[in-house]
């Protein structure tokens, strides 16, 4: 393992996507939203998703410099059309024209359809709390989850995210894929060459396998069985029905051959919660009372780990850099 700070992963980041023509502007949000990743424990969503990003670009199959447009709107609602674009630059602008409307109306609503891979789906929630709203976040992703009783793939992983502002400036952060886990861990245990715990994937009979390399040939289980299917298809239908983006395997491209756009779909709800007396403390009781029992707040880990990695370092996999400085041609850490 190898160990970089923030700064050194950041530039890194940015400087290999310039290398492929994205405007700096851009490349620094890809980059915040894949060191924040890394930052709060969640390297499955961090550098470990550059690869993917860098090769997309390279075939032409994400657009570097996207026009993103609104094209339609009510006064609490739009659709973005992202034109394409890398997912963090869509993510980050729709969350602004939601935050914009619930300024206005109480409430906003932003779908976007036509963009790419999101990353963690908890970097743009936090973005909402920090402007002082309640958010919800939903996002599709390619075919990784069967209908319960079947065998073959047809809704994504599909996480849901939640944010509410605390006192402070924190966030209390509810982030998760609607699969038993995410698929960033598969392909991690299967970069380090170890078995899946059990429960996590079937193969592509239907048999549990704890063989990452028939994991990602099979389907992963869902959260909680045929109820963590029906919340993946619940997020389907609040991103690509709601938004007119692809739908099952009409999206694809995240650690799945192709050679046409992802068309991944999202939605983000922003509410302003500060047009409800007394919200902030009644949140900061619940989250006491959570604390009193020995329990601890959704966000809080992601802020101590943060905290640690500020001061400790990220150590990143010696076969993850190599692989980043060959498609990158710059060196990680320099």
């Amino acid at each position: 393992m190898s160990r970089f700070s923030p700064g050194q992963l950041t530039r890194f980041v940015v400087e290999a996507l310039r290398r492929h023509q994205v405007p700096d502007q851009d490349a620094r949000t890809v980059a915040e939203s894949l060191v924040e990743a890394e930052l709060g424990g969640q390297g499955t969503h961090g550098l470990m998703r550059l690869p993917f990003l860098l090769r997309r670009l390279r075939a032409g199959l994400i657009n570097p410099r996207p026009r993103m447009r609104v094209s339609w709107s009510r006064p609490a609602l739009a659709l973005l059309d992202a034109d394409n674009a890398l997912g963090p630059v869509a993510g980050v602008r729709a969350v602004q024209l939601a935050v914009e409307r619930a300024r206005v109306y109480g409430a906003g609503v932003v779908a976007v359809r036509r963009s790419n891979h999101l990353g963690a789906m908890n970097f743009y929630l936090r973005r909402l709390a920090a402007d002082g709203m309640a958010g919800l976040g939903f996002s599709n992703t390619p075919p990784a989850m069967a209908p319960p009783g079947t065998s073959t793939p047809y809704l994504g992983t599909n996480p849901i995210a939640a944010a509410f502002p605390r006192r402070g400036g924190g966030a209390l952060v509810v982030d998760m894929a609607t699969s038993q886990v995410a698929r960033g861990h598969i392909l991690r245990a299967r970069q380090e060459g170890g078995p899946l715990p059990p429960g996590w994937a079937v193969d592509d009979r239907g048999r549990p396998t704890t063989d990452p390399d028939a994991a990602i040939a099979g389907s992963l289980a869902p959260l909680g069985g045929a109820k963590g299917f029906a919340l993946a298809l619940l997020v389907e239908v609040m991103t690509g029905v709601l938004a007119g983006a692809g739908v099952g395997p009409e999206v694809t491209g995240t650690f799945i051959p192709s050679d046409r756009e992802s068309n991944v779909g999202h939605s983000f709800w922003a509410l302003d919660v500060g047009a409800f007396g007394g919200f902030g403390e009644r949140l900061e009781r619940l989250a006491a009372d959570l604390h009193g029992l020995g329990g601890r707040v959704p966000g809080e880990r992601h802020h101590r780990e943060r905290e640690r990695h500020l001061r400790e370092g990220v150590e990143l996999p010696e076969s993850l850099v190599r692989e980043l400085e060959e498609l990158s041609g710059v060196p990680v850490g320099g």
